[in-house]
C-alpha cells in the first residue's frame, strides 16, 4: 500500500528571484572564451604572413604616434574606414566599440587640461583622434591574426621566449580557467531553487574555487615541464603546428 502522504502533489511554488549577475557573468565569460578559442576573425588561407602584419601595425602606430601632419592622420584614417567598410556589420562593432571607449577615456582625462588651456584643444584633439585609431588598428590586427600565429612572428622578431611563453600560457590558462568559472556558475545557478539571499558568499566561494585551482594547475604544469626536460627553449603553438604537419 502506498501511504497518502506519498499521494498527494507537492504544491512548492519557490520565490523568484534574479539571477541577472550570474547570466551577465556567463555571456561575458563565454564571449571573451569563444574570441580567445576561436579567434580567426578574417585571417584567409592565403593572407599575409603575420609577422609583415606585426611590421605594419607598428609601423602605423609610430607613424600615428608621432605625426603631427593633418594630411597624413586623415590619410590613415581613410584607409582604415574604407577597409572597415568591406566587413561585415557585427564585425565592423567589434572594432569600433573598444576604439571609441578609448577615445573617451582620453577625452575625460585631457578635459581639464582642455578647459585650463584653450589654446592646447587642437593638440588635445590630435591625441584623442590618435588614440582612436591605435585602438582601431590594434582591433583589426586582432581580429585578422590567430595568437599563435602572433607569437610565432614575435619569435622570428628575436623577442625573448620568457615573454612569448608568459603570452601564450596566459591565453591559454585564461581559457582553461574560464571553462572553471563558467562549470561552476552553472552550477550555481541550476542549484539556486527559489530567492537565494548568499549570492556573494556562493560567488566567493566560486572565486576561492577558481584560485585554488589555478595553483593546482601551475604546479602540474611546473612537474610537467620537469619530467619532460625543458630547456628552455620554448618553441610555442605554431612552431609545434608546423612540426605536426611535417609528420
Amino acid at each position: 500500500m502506498i501511504p497518502d502522504w506519498m499521494k498527494k502533489s507537492d504544491d512548492y511554488v519557490p520565490v523568484n528571484d534574479y539571477n541577472t549577475f550570474i547570466k551577465k557573468t556567463l555571456e561575458s565569460i563565454g564571449t571573451a572564451m569563444s574570441k580567445i578559442k576561436i579567434q580567426r576573425g578574417h585571417e584567409k588561407i592565403h593572407s599575409l604572413p603575420a609577422i609583415f602584419k606585426l611590421l605594419i601595425l607598428l609601423l602605423l602606430i609610430i607613424l600615428t604616434s608621432v605625426s603631427n601632419n593633418k594630411t597624413i592622420i586623415l590619410t590613415i584614417a581613410a584607409v582604415m574606414e574604407l577597409y572597415l567598410c568591406t566587413w561585415p556589420a557585427s564585425d565592423i562593432i567589434g572594432i569600433l566599440k573598444p576604439s571609441f571607449v578609448g577615445a573617451i577615456l582620453s577625452l575625460i582625462i585631457l578635459f581639464p587640461a582642455m578647459i585650463m588651456n584653450p589654446a592646447g584643444i587642437n593638440n588635445n584633439i590630435y591625441v584623442i583622434v590618435k588614440v582612436f585609431l591605435c585602438v582601431e588598428m590594434l582591433g583589426i590586427f586582432n581580429h585578422t591574426t590567430q595568437w599563435n600565429h602572433i607569437t610565432g612572428a614575435l619569435k622570428k622578431l628575436h623577442v625573448p621566449w620568457v615573454f612569448i611563453f608568459t603570452i601564450d600560457i596566459t591565453l591559454k590558462y585564461i581559457v582553461l580557467l574560464g571553462n572553471i568559472i563558467n562549470d561552476l556558475l552553472v552550477s550555481l545557478s541550476l542549484k539556486s531553487v527559489g530567492k537565494n539571499n548568499r549570492k556573494y558568499q556562493s560567488i566567493g566561494g566560486i572565486l576561492g574555487i577558481t584560485f585554488i585551482k589555478s595553483i593546482e594547475h601551475s604546479h602540474k604544469m611546473y612537474e610537467a615541464m620537469q619530467c619532460r626536460g625543458f630547456t628552455d627553449d620554448y618553441k610555442g603553438a605554431r612552431d609545434e603546428a608546423d612540426r605536426i604537419k611535417k609528420y
